[in-house]
């Protein structure tokens, strides 16, 4: 008898909100406004796992993707360090999250809760949308962020010492506390 250790009665990522971000027009001259889908993952849906795995296993040049994937799959297995925490994809795919085709993740990003707020454990953009020239999307980082505010008063993260990162969070509203960049809602 086989015992399938994937099974899982959940139904799989759940819609959070719409994000908007740019999208490369048909002519590839400008981007035009499009919207796209965060996503709650669920870890213990095997299908958003996997998903997660697939979609990082072609992310080349990836930081933190597989960060976030193995802290999805801590979670899935009741990890007491992973308690109340959370994974979110930002994918263009517009319904049957339950179903979350990995070729239209976008973004991701791990949260775990602090005390009146929410902590930036790891956020990743599908790294050719960083590094590519012309890539299809742009602003996918602000629309993660964008989204996260939308549910909480209070986002904290250590950010990699890059100076593109740390600008990144500051024109996104973050403001430097000894190493530590916060945002509050006004």
């Amino acid at each position: 008898m086989k015992i399938d250790v994937h099974y899982s009665p959940s139904c799989g990522a759940k819609f959070v909100t719409s994000a908007k971000l740019g999208r490369l027009a048909e002519n590839g001259s400008k981007y035009v406004t499009e919207y796209a889908s965060l996503v709650k993952i669920e870890p213990k849906n095997a299908r958003d796992i996997d998903a997660l795995e697939n979609a990082i296993f072609y992310w080349e040049d990836e930081k933190f993707a597989s960060n976030i994937f193995h802290a999805a799959c801590a979670m899935r297995n009741d990890s007491k360090y992973y308690i109340n925490h959370d994974v979110y994809a930002l994918t263009s795919q517009k319904h049957i999250f339950e179903d979350l085709d990995d070729t239209k993740i976008l973004g991701l990003i791990h949260l775990s809760p602090i005390a009146n707020g929410t902590f930036i454990e790891h956020i990743q953009t599908k790294p050719e949308l960083i590094y590519g020239n012309a890539p299809e999307y742009k602003g996918v980082g602000t629309a993660i962020l964008n989204s996260i505010k939308r549910l909480t008063s209070k986002i904290s993260c250590f950010p990699a010492k890059e100076k593109s990162v740390k600008d990144f969070y500051k024109k996104n509203g973050f403001v430097e506390y000894h190493q530590c960049y916060v945002w509050y809602k006004a």
